[in-house]
């Protein structure tokens, strides 16, 4: 399925060539039929070649006044071939020069010149070889440099069937749209059908939709489901890219939707106020596009108003490239690579166009910053291997499928590159997120970091509690646990149960410090079952060794003013469980008897069984749990 469109002057007969090539006359509208001028957007179609191999095509008329180039503009971005006509009468005029320049600077893949009214020139032949040759010059260096010159007139039919097959051919020439599955629909039409209800036209771009699809229309949000599709009043089960496509919406009015708003599936396109592109200045602008310019901003079927914000330059001069982000004053949806078109409010002139580089910056840049004129550079000339790794640098962690889907790549080439870039090490998978080896590196050294600055803090502690690394490097526990798991392989990190240390942290005691420990584990092996209590422990020791003691393990508390070696208190609970095995219950004065100790110890052995969940209370005693 393909598209083409028209372009060029007003009056030389653009309506009246697409008449006589399809048989439809696109002028629509009453005020058309009036004037007898193109206002807005038409369309029509033809079946190109023969009984063996034929090809639908739709074809967008454009109006060609000055006043209107602005819905010309709403039609001729997602086009396959031009066609542009200049009058033989009149030759190239203001409008032919700017419609081309627009041709130009959104990159139609192919086109044809179409010079009309060559019956209105029949008996000078002189005249229609100065026309053609002042074409070909106006032609020059732009994307129609090599297109073909042919005569027509619709009045008499000459050419037209000549003209049928060269379009024909060229189409045949161009590769299908691509099918990345990402379909989505710049609406360019939009009204209602009684019985019916909601109908929206446009080109369909990068995938096909199916009856019964969900769908989301952007930038408003609105949700809805397709109806039915229709490709030049065809009933389709499925529209395939390249086509122009009616929808017959679902759940959405029409009054809730505009010009230049796209179709798409829920989730897969998310609106924009900001985007970074690549910019060329028109070598015939009056004058250089300046910081912070008001524009109007042409993308797709949508029109907005933008501050132009320079990048790397005070300004871009006639004829020059930069760099820009656009600051839109009302969202756009848009996908990185789509080529757009600048026009000066008023008077309105065309001042130039370029490519989306990314439409979710997610920031405003500093106007000099080397990086960022570093990452635009990769965005624009870069391998399908950095475009991923720069796109995954802008938004990790992201899944896998978000991450594909924002890389601007053919779904071949992005799962490729993806491969390979997994293979290499350069993108690390954390579970069901990816990142970069260079955030994981970071990561792990801000961890290393941290733990360093803990330890040095706090040399008689073991080490960082594990959530509080987690909110320090603010990352989700989904992403965090895979992360760490990770540099634990990698030996950047330990685990002691909830705490994290560096591998080679240990806690060392001075000498006096060891002498303490040893005077109080002798002192609490002499008193048995009745040790000091915490307060005490604290006070022969110290505070942070008597922590560091029980991070080690060597002491266990069991209450808030009870505690035990570890010798002691595993050798505890075995004659506990031994007990509770032999009778099936127990209580204070029983563990009091046991133990010869007092009720202090036994009520705190007794609730610590409970919390490890080894008893459980019924009335005054415990029995197994």
């Amino acid at each position: 399925m393909y598209v083409i469109g028209t372009a060029g002057h007003v009056d030389h007969g653009k309506s009246t060539l697409v008449e006589a090539l399809t048989g439809i006359d696109p002028d629509r509208l009453a005020e058309e039929k009036a004037r007898e001028m193109t206002i807005d957007l038409g369309f029509a179609w033809l079946t190109l070649g023969d009984a063996d191999h034929q090809e639908e095509v739709g074809v967008i008329d454009v109006p060609g006044h000055r006043d209107f180039i602005e819905n010309m503009l709403a039609g001729v971005g997602g086009i396959d071939l031009a066609l542009l006509v200049i009058a033989a009468d009149e030759g190239v005029m203001p409008q032919t020069r700017e419609h081309l320049a627009i041709l130009d600077l959104l990159e139609v893949r192919d086109g044809l010149v179409a010079l009309t009214k060559v019956d209105l020139v029949a008996d000078d032949p002189d005249w229609l070889d100065m026309v053609t040759l002042d074409v070909h010059e106006v032609l020059a260096g732009t994307a129609l440099a090599d297109a073909p010159i042919l005569p027509v007139s619709a009045k008499t039919g000459e050419g037209i069937a000549a003209l049928k097959t060269a379009v024909h051919q060229h189409l045949l020439s161009l590769p299908p749209r691509p099918d990345n599955g990402r379909a989505r629909l710049p609406i360019d039409r939009i009204f209602t059908l009684a019985g019916f209800g909601t109908v929206v036209t446009g080109t369909l771009l990068d995938g096909r939709f199916q009856v019964g699809d969900a769908v989301e229309i952007q930038p408003g949000g609105y949700k809805g489901r397709i109806r039915g599709l229709q490709t030049h009043k065809t009933k389709l089960d499925v529209a395939q890219p390249g086509s122009r496509v009616a929808i017959n919406l679902t759940g959405i009015d029409r009054e809730a939707l505009k010009r230049g708003d796209v179709v798409a599936r829920p989730g897969e396109l998310r609106p924009t106020i900001l985007l970074d592109a690549a910019y060329r200045h028109l070598p015939d602008a009056a004058a250089p596009l300046t910081h912070n310019m008001e524009v109007k901003l042409f993308v797709n079927a949508s029109e907005v108003v933008a501050r132009a914000r320079v990048l790397g330059a005070e300004q871009i001069e006639p004829g020059q490239t930069g760099w820009l982000q656009l600051a839109c004053t009302a969202p756009v949806a848009v996908r990185r690579g789509d080529r757009f078109i600048l026009r000066r409010p008023s008077p309105g002139a065309t001042l130039g166009g370029g490519r989306v580089l990314d439409p979710h910056p997610g920031r405003r840049h500093r106007r000099f910053r080397p990086d960022t004129l570093v990452r635009l550079q990769t965005l624009a000339q870069g391998t399908p291997e950095e475009k991923l790794l720069q796109t995954l640098q802008r938004l990790e962690p992201i899944a896998k499928n978000h991450l594909l889907a924002a890389a601007g790549l053919d779904e071949d080439t992005a799962v490729h590159t993806l491969h390979t870039l997994l293979e290499n090490g350069q993108i690390i998978r954390l579970d069901a997120q990816l990142i970069s080896h260079a955030a994981y590196q970071r990561w792990a050294d801000h961890l290393a970091g941290l733990l360093a600055e803990y330890h040095r803090q706090y040399p008689l502690r073991l080490g960082l509690p594990r959530e509080e690394a987690r909110s320090r490097l603010k990352l989700k526990t989904a992403v965090f646990n895979p992360f760490l798991a990770h540099a634990t392989s990698d030996g950047l990190v330990a685990e002691a149960g909830a705490l994290l240390r560096r591998p080679d942290h240990a806690i060392r005691f001075s000498p006096a410090q060891q002498q303490a420990i040893d005077r109080l584990l002798a002192q609490m092996a002499q008193a048995g079952i009745n040790t000091p209590s915490v307060k005490e422990c604290q006070t022969a020791v110290g505070e942070d060794v008597y922590f560091a003691l029980v991070e080690l393990g060597q002491l266990r508390p069991i209450s808030h003013d009870v505690v035990y070696t570890a010798g002691q208190y595993e050798s505890i609970i075995e004659q506990l469980q031994a007990f509770l095995a032999a009778h099936g219950r127990i209580n204070a004065a029983q563990v009091r008897d046991e133990f010869q100790t007092s009720r202090k110890y036994a009520i705190a052995l007794l609730e610590h069984l409970d919390e490890r969940k080894m008893t459980r209370r019924v009335g005054d005693e415990r029995v197994l749990a």
